[in-house]
């Protein structure tokens, strides 16, 4: 904005209002009243609206570019060096560009100014993009073709071959115009051609979904009657805006998808379209289109007078031959004596009669022979099996008897008796083991019992009252009775004394 744009812009704000304030409905405030936000933000939009243009060209470079895919909206911003303005344009305006921004393009837009209350801050509302340097359907020209080479819609290997002599021709193209007169033109020169028309618009806005529905309701009639042999695509001339239609990428998907082949014959020589390259074969002008078509129909009657000429010299040729192995044959000594080779086959018949006569009796006697031989070889192998099978029940008789029962009677009869003699042996001298250690306990009991002590000098003395044992001559009380046992008898006696003397001096 320059400096007389800044500083009316400053006086519209800042001067007292007697009406509504615009854009907004809301009167503005007395001096020293404060205002909402809401007010602000609508004297701002009113001042930007009534200082800047309703319409304003903008150049700058693309960035953050993004097309919203649920509102259909796309957002972006323009830039310079020293600064940037965010930008929308809304879906209704963005359908009718026909290239792809990207960041890094340089664009022209059209739009106006407004504030964006929700944000609080303003953008460029645009309405139109052109880029920089070139048209912007010579730019979406560039793009789709890079997209669609990059998918191989493209590929001389992928286009089926456009057919000879077609007999069945169907054109897509607007009745009205006077490129179907061309075609009709020279195509109604060959009266055996089947010609159809559909009619189809091919311009303006829908014409391409027009022409792309077309194809495939041929593609759906050839499945079924299988009666279109070639599609003839043709438009005349015009600008490219005239020719975008044959542009677009539904077109192109339809022709690549198209189970017929198609020829197309769109504009004037230097106009080249992406339905010419998805196309399985290209003519310039409509009526070359048609000559394509037909080219090889005009040489028709020239190809077969010369296969004709080529059929009836073979021909020749092969009668020549075929009376030459005639003649041969006449010549042949089969056909001058016939009789002599019947009379060769009856005697090599004979010959053979008799040589089947001895192989088959020479076969009949070797069967005897084998049989004979394989009844004595099962006599042989029945009488050993029955020797063998005698031997063993033998065997199995006399096994049998030596399992009797008596005699696993006596023989655990014997293993008993046997049993019992150990068993006796064992007990008494297991008894007489435990004889011997009750002995020995005995006398280490006896040993360790109080007569033996006693039986060497000692005694026992007891308190008469009690009972208990004196283990201490403190326990002895002065003037107690205590009991004394040696070992052949006790005494009594009466305690004087505790003292305890020294028991070795």
């Amino acid at each position: 904005m320059c400096a007389a744009r800044f500083f009316d812009f400053y006086e519209q704000l800042h001067k007292p209002r007697g009406g509504p304030a615009s854009g907004r409905g809301a009167s503005p405030p007395a001096p020293g009243e404060p205002l909402t936000v809401s007010q602000l933000t609508g004297l701002i939009d009113a001042v930007l609206k009534d200082a800047l243009p309703p319409s304003l060209l903008v150049r700058g470079e693309v960035s953050n570019f993004n097309h919203h895919r649920g509102s259909g909206h796309a957002y972006f911003t323009l830039k310079d060096p020293d600064a940037c303005i965010d930008c929308v344009m809304f879906k209704s305006d963005f359908v009718r560009v026909k290239f792809t921004p990207a960041d890094g393009m340089e664009l022209l837009a059209r739009g106006h100014v407004g504030v964006y209350a929700q944000r609080g801050r303003y953008q460029l509302y645009v309405n139109r993009l052109d880029p920089m340097g070139q048209g912007a359907l010579e730019l979406a020209f560039r793009q789709l073709c890079a997209k669609l080479e990059r998918e191989g819609l493209f590929r001389p290997e992928r286009k089926r071959p456009v057919p000879r002599f077609p007999l069945r021709i169907a054109i897509i193209t607007s009745t009205q115009t006077a490129a179907l007169q061309d075609m009709l033109k020279v195509l109604r020169r060959f009266s055996w051609l089947k010609l159809f028309v559909y009619h189809v618009a091919v311009q303006g806005d829908g014409a391409a979904e027009q022409i792309a529905d077309a194809i495939a309701a041929l593609g759906r009639m050839h499945r079924s009657v299988g009666g279109i042999d070639l599609i003839l695509l043709g438009r005349g001339g015009g600008s490219l805006e005239d020719l975008w239609e044959f542009n677009e990428e539904v077109l192109a998907r339809a022709i690549v998808a198209s189970i017929i082949p198609i020829l197309t014959g769109i504009g004037h020589e230097v106009d080249v379209t992406i339905a010419d390259l998805a196309a399985d074969q290209r003519a310039h002008t409509p009526t070359e289109a048609a000559q394509v078509a037909v080219a090889n129909w005009r040489t028709a009657r020239d190809v077969l007078d010369a296969l004709s000429l080529r059929m009836r010299r073979e021909m020749h040729m092969i009668l020549r031959n075929a009376r030459q192995r005639l003649a041969a044959a006449e010549r042949h000594a089969v056909f001058r004596r016939p009789l002599d080779l019947i009379h060769a086959a009856s005697q090599r018949l004979d010959e053979q009669q008799r040589r089947l006569l001895l192989a088959i009796s020479s076969r009949v006697r070797n069967l005897r022979e084998r049989l004979g031989a394989l009844h004595r070889g099962i006599f042989r192998a029945a009488e050993q099996r029955l020797r063998h099978a005698h031997d063993r029940l033998n065997r199995l008789v006399a096994a049998l008897r030596e399992r009797h029962p008596r005699h696993a009677v006596q023989l655990g009869r014997q293993r008993l008796e046997q049993l019992s003699s150990r068993l006796h042996r064992a007990m008494a001298e297991n008894c007489a083991c435990r004889r011997r250690q009750v002995e020995g306990e005995w006398g280490r009991l006896r040993a360790l019992g109080p007569q033996e002590v006693l039986n060497r000098g000692y005694t026992i003395t007891t308190l008469k009252k009690t009972g208990a044992i004196l283990r201490s001559a403190r326990q002895a009380k002065t003037g107690e009775r205590i009991m004394t046992r040696f070992s052949d008898g006790s005494t009594q006696s009466i305690v004087e004394d505790q003292r305890q003397l020294p028991l070795f001096g």
